[in-house]
């Protein structure tokens, strides 16, 4: 069959590019031909459909006069999402051949309204089998609250999504929501990782990273934040802990790693974020509350891309020089990072995220936590005192432990169990059949 993965962008790091690159190894191993298509596409061999990206400048435009500015009357409103919908509908024949489309995020996020329905339009005419791959719910988030057109709300009520097709989530709490909101059924298809790959280990090219980042490969200890920077990932609590280790990593002077680091005098923590930037203002709230708890961060995303190229790594490259991952994220559709982190045999400080506490905690992965009671203060996200300290003094006795080993190939085990491409294929012949 010809199967198309369609989203906002692909051939990043989001979550979701990551996934659907996922599925298109898995499809494309069952026998399919499979295309990306997506309005932005990276460095990727994908179908480029511009109109579909929720940056492209005519739907920021309608974007805001829906959900931000309400200026504008409802008549301009229609007037404008129609003519965007009729333009992407015409964009939209290159994909006129396919037997399924695979939608992610457009029915369940309302990021871009018109593609959303000149997606299901076309399919429907086309008569293109549609899978909504939902990894975020509109309802989710307090931007779409501010809303004052009914018709508007009429369409969010009625395509996002749309009942009359199948329906993939990627855990339990959303296949509630969706049943208990929009009366939908569907199935929990999880995010996996790839655990038969090639396992990422430090090498010549990677190893420059700590040059290019001014770290000092033999006596700096790495922290690794590898999503994107976004308020809802808690940045902010990751550098709270390394401010506690940054008071007692001097007491290890002398003392070696687990990988073999000799802490000295000059010895530095550092928290690395190669992901984008999508929030600038939580970037610079990032930057000054690290300043003022003297915690070390490398913003490095302009060296990152999906793959190595010409000087540039890869995100697999920043997990294989890290010592630690960082993953305090308040919510997440699944976690794709903590996947990689435990492919990756790296120890995690996690924050128990909804659905690592409903779904993924019963797997009895071995983590640092933080807790499940984080709160607002002076607008950042923080946990108490005692939380922080704990998870100082476990992440210490981790990095000087002889039996780091034993931690991660058993977490590596549980995933490759739970998570791995067998599991997928597995979901997908049961979707697609």
């Amino acid at each position: 069959m010809k199967i198309g993965l369609l989203h906002y962008r692909v051939g990043e790091t989001d979550g979701v590019s990551l996934e659907m690159e996922k599925w298109k190894d898995v499809l494309t191993k069952m026998g399919n031909e499979v295309f990306l298509i997506g309005g932005e596409i990276g460095t990727k061999n994908a179908i480029k459909i511009p109109s579909l990206s929720y940056r492209n400048e005519e739907n920021m435009i309608l974007k805001s006069w829906i959900f931000e500015k309400n200026e504008k009357s409802e008549e301009e409103i229609l007037k404008k999402l129609n003519e965007l919908k009729e333009k992407i509908y015409e964009e939209l024949h290159i994909i006129k051949n396919f037997d399924i489309l695979i939608v992610n995020n457009l029915f369940s996020l309302a990021h871009n309204i018109p593609a959303a329905l000149a997606v299901y339009e076309f399919s429907k005419e086309n008569k293109i089998k549609v899978i909504g791959h939902h990894h975020d719910f509109y309802w989710e988030r307090d931007y779409y609250d501010n809303i004052n057109s009914q018709k508007i709300k009429n369409i969010l009520i009625k395509y996002f999504p749309p009942k009359e097709i199948k329906h993939v989530v990627i855990n339990s709490i959303a296949r509630n929501n969706l049943l208990s909101k929009k009366n939908i059924e569907s199935k929990i298809i999880p995010n996996v990782f790839d655990f038969s790959t090639k396992e990422w280990k430090k090498d010549k090219y990677n190893s420059k990273i700590y040059s290019e980042l001014n770290i000092d490969e033999k006596h700096d200890i790495v922290f690794l934040q590898a999503t994107r920077i976004v308020k809802r990932k808690g940045i902010e609590m990751a550098i709270d802990v390394l401010s506690k280790l940054n008071d007692k990593i001097h007491n290890y002077n002398n003392k070696e790693t687990y990988n073999k680091k000799i802490i000295n005098d000059k010895s530095s923590i550092y928290l690395i974020l190669p992901g984008l930037n999508e929030e600038s203002e939580y970037f610079e709230k990032l930057i000054k509350y690290a300043n003022q708890k003297k915690v070390k961060l490398k913003f490095c995303s302009k060296i990152c891309s999906d793959k190595r190229e010409k000087n540039k790594f890869s995100l697999w490259d920043f997990y294989a020089i890290s010592d630690f991952i960082t993953y305090p994220s308040l919510l997440e559709g699944f976690g794709n990072q903590f996947l990689e982190a435990v492919f990756a045999k790296k120890p995690i400080l996690i924050y128990e995220y909804p659905v690592y506490e409903k779904d993924i905690s019963k797997i009895n992965f071995n983590i640092v936590s933080l807790g499940n009671n984080a709160y607002i203060k002076d607008s950042l996200y923080t946990v108490s005192e005692e939380k922080y300290e704990t998870a100082a003094e476990k992440i210490l006795k981790i990095i000087f432990s002889e039996n780091i080993n034993e931690i991660s190939n058993n977490n590596f085990k549980l995933g490759k169990k739970y998570y791995s491409y067998s599991r997928l294929e597995k979901d997908l012949r049961n979707l697609i059949n």
